[in-house]
C-alpha cells in the first residue's frame, strides 16, 4: 500500500472509530430521591417526603423498563429507604459524571397551607477569581437552564397541568442546596406539590397522579435526549 493510501485508510478508520463511540455514548441521568432512613424530610400527617420520593423513583424506573429509551442510561441514588447524607450524593453523582442529575422532593410551608404547586429549580450563577472554575460552573448552570426550560415548556402540555390543575408554581435558580453547590455537572430540582396545601395533598393521595408526575419526567428526559444529539 502506498504512503497516500495508508493515510486515507488511516483517516477513514479514525473517522469511523470516532463516530462508533459518538454513537455508543449514552445521554446519562442520575435521579435522586430526596431524604431517606432517618432523614424523612417534610412531614403532614401520615405522609413523608422520603416515601413520596422513592415511590416517585419507582414509577420513573418503572417506565424505563417498560418502554426503554434507547441512548439514555438512567441511575438512582437510592432505590431503598436508606440514609444518604448530601456528601455521598454529591460522590454519588461525581463518580457517575452524569449529563444531567435531576433531584426530586416535595415541598412543605408551615405557615401558609395556601402555597402549592409544582416548582422547578437550576444551580445559581457562580463567580470565582479563577477563570477555570467560573467558566466550568457558567456551563454548568447554562446547561441546567435549558434543561429545566425544556421541563418547564412541557409542563403546560402534561397532565399535571391540564388534568389535575397543579399551577407550575416556580422555575428560578436555587441558593444554598448542597447538590448544586458541590457537584460539577447540570442539575435540576424538582419540588412536585405542597403536602402542606389541602389541594395538593388530594393530588399526593392519588397513585394516578404519582403515575403522572413519573411520565412526566419521563417525557422529559426523552425529548432533553433527543435534543442534546
Amino acid at each position: 500500500m502506498s504512503p497516500d493510501k495508508l493515510k486515507k485508510f488511516l483517516f477513514i478508520l479514525i473517522l469511523l472509530t470516532f463516530f462508533s463511540l459518538a454513537a455508543e455514548k449514552k445521554f446519562k441521568v442520575v435521579i435522586d430521591p430526596g431524604h431517606g432512613g432517618t432523614n424523612i424530610g417534610a412531614v403532614s400527617g401520615n405522609i413523608e417526603e422520603k416515601d413520596l420520593t422513592l415511590a416517585l423513583a419507582a414509577k420513573i424506573r418503572a417506565f424505563f423498563r417498560k418502554h426503554p429509551a434507547e441512548g439514555i442510561e438512567i441511575v438512582f441514588t437510592r432505590m431503598d429507604d436508606s440514609s444518604m447524607p448530601i456528601k455521598e450524593r454529591v460522590e454519588f453523582i461525581e463518580q457517575h459524571q452524569p449529563d444531567l442529575f435531576i433531584s426530586l422532593h416535595f415541598n412543605s410551608q408551615k405557615v401558609l397551607s395556601t402555597n402549592r404547586g409544582f416548582e422547578i429549580y437550576y444551580p445559581p450563577d457562580f463567580v470565582s477569581k479563577d477563570p477555570a472554575s467560573t467558566a466550568l460552573f457558567y456551563d454548568k448552570v447554562n446547561r441546567s437552564f435549558y434543561f429545566g426550560s425544556i421541563f418547564r415548556d412541557l409542563y403546560f402540555k402534561a397532565n399535571l397541568h391540564t388534568t389535575w390543575r397543579l399551577p407550575l408554581n416556580m422555575f428560578s435558580q436555587k441558593y444554598n442546596f448542597g447538590l448544586f453547590d458541590d457537584t460539577t455537572v447540570p442539575g435540576l430540582l424538582l419540588e412536585v406539590a405542597y403536602i402542606s396545601s389541602p389541594e395538593d395533598r388530594a393530588c399526593i393521595e392519588n397513585p394516578l397522579f404519582t403515575a403522572d408526575v413519573a411520565w412526566f419526567i419521563y417525557d422529559a428526559i426523552i425529548q432533553i435526549s433527543n435534543k442534546n444529539n
